[in-house]
């Protein structure tokens, strides 16, 4: 199974600043990497170690509950951010 996710990236903006957020995990095969919110998928990356979600300019819409999750035929590992 994928090894935990990890995030690279700034959790704390302020509106109308640039967001950038990296969520990686390693496995063998390589994983399927999404971050979702609720049930919306906001990012994928299909056999790569991470995906990035990006925002030009945050909004207090954009503030919440993300999931970042990371899954191969042998499992899954997930890491919940805000």
């Amino acid at each position: 199974a994928p090894r935990p996710p990890i995030l690279n990236g700034t959790l704390w903006v302020v509106a109308g600043d640039p967001v950038t957020v990296t969520c990686g995990a390693s496995s063998h095969p390589a994983p399927i990497v999404t971050v979702s919110r609720g049930r919306r998928v906001v990012a994928a990356a299909v056999y790569e170690p991470s995906v990035t979600v990006a925002f030009d300019a945050a909004k207090p819409d954009d503030a919440g509950e993300y999931l970042c999750r990371a899954e191969n035929q042998h499992g899954h590992s997930s890491l919940p951010f805000n």
